[in-house]
């Protein structure tokens, strides 16, 4: 059952490579929809406050203010607020998410998972904001779609079939990947915010969805040439429906294993329903991680059943309102079942190794 939750004031703490136009204290100075900025010193950090999040409309309000902006890392007042009091969800949106988005969806995350009642999903969270477009279709794009057939036709507010129409998807795409550099930069300098969390027995919490999951594999990708961190970053990483594929030369994707060094457990929420992956397999001619789990899920050598958790979910009943054909691919934070599942894993808990989630009806 949804908790019903009216007027709420969420803190969102980010960072950003979007490009920064103006001193940051609005939405509309965060720009570089087309990519990322890519230069030294233009993440920019601050404090976003969100407000009318509604758990039972499954919407996640509205952006009121941004503050403390500062640029490569969080002021030092700033990272001791983070790193005080709750346990820290780190959290990376997926495609056609705008600044606003990126930071409304980290808002509606937040109180989602700490409306299961479980304490340690009750976090603090920190949004990276890469820079998507925003847009699930570029309007130019849309007469030279419509000469492309019917499916095109059914399909094209998804923005994700045949060219033309999937420009925004492959320019998300590119700019997802593009954001490594700047995505292992911020979590460099997150580490000792992390620690000060783990020294007073907290604990921190990954929450990638869709192509988000793109923009870590690229990072750790990246991290692991440099040599990935000693020290594990996450001790629960949750991965929901990952766009990436889901092999690299008949094995699974090499990130999953340098994820693996980096986080106490995986958690891959995926889900065979799942109707814009279903999609985004046609456009990249590769099954989708975020539908199956990785091509050799079953062996267990490379993913042990006490350090990596392939969660099934399409079986779940999503009895939440607003259906789409993108409701399938919001499974995580429109089904209380699988919050509940995070949560118990969030909490050092859950059954290890494949586990199948099923809705009541």
């Amino acid at each position: 059952m949804h908790v019903i939750v009216g007027y709420m004031h969420t803190t969102v703490f980010f960072a950003t490579n979007r490009q920064l136009q103006g001193d940051g204290t609005s939405a509309s100075h965060y720009a570089g929809e087309t990519g990322p900025a890519g230069q030294p010193g233009r993440v920019t950090h601050a404090v976003a406050f969100v407000e009318g999040t509604d758990l039972a409309r499954l919407e996640a309000g509205r952006l009121a203010r941004i503050e403390s902006v500062a640029a490569d890392d969080f002021s030092d007042t700033v990272t001791a607020d983070l790193s005080s009091g709750r346990n820290l969800l780190i959290f990376v949106h997926g495609f056609a998410n705008s600044f606003t988005d990126s930071l409304t969806r980290a808002a509606f995350n937040r109180e989602f998972l700490a409306a299961s009642g479980v304490a340690a999903a009750d976090c603090s969270v920190v949004s990276f904001s890469w820079p998507s477009r925003g847009v699930v279709v570029d309007p130019d794009d849309v007469l030279g779609g419509i000469a492309l057939g019917p499916m095109t036709l059914a399909l094209k507010l998804l923005g994700i079939t045949a060219s033309p129409l999937a420009r925004a998807y492959f320019e998300d795409q590119a700019a997802a990947a593009a954001s490594a550099a700047d995505l292992v930069s911020f979590l460099d300098r997150l580490r000792p915010a992390i620690r000060r969390v783990r020294k007073r027995g907290g604990r921190v919490f990954l929450l990638a969805h869709s192509m988000g999951n793109r923009a870590i594999e690229h990072a750790l990708n990246r991290w692991a040439a440099m040599g990935l961190p000693e020290d594990v970053l996450f001790d629960e990483a949750l991965s929901a429906a990952a766009d990436c594929p889901y092999a690299e030369a008949m094995r699974g994707p090499a990130w999953l294993g340098h994820l693996a060094t980096v986080s106490g457990r995986l958690s891959l929420y995926h889900s065979a329903a799942d109707q814009v992956l279903r999609l985004s397999q046609v456009v990249n001619n590769m099954q989708r991680l975020g539908r199956s789990g990785p091509v050799d899920r079953t062996d267990l050598a490379r993913y042990p059943r006490d350090t990596t958790r392939f969660v099934d979910c399409e079986r779940l009943v999503d009895m939440g309102p607003g259906h789409t054909l993108d409701a399938s691919h919001q499974f995580y934070r429109r089904i209380p079942e699988v919050r509940d599942d995070m949560a118990r894993v969030m909490d050092d808990k859950g059954t290890g190794g494949r586990v199948v989630l099923e809705g009541v009806i």
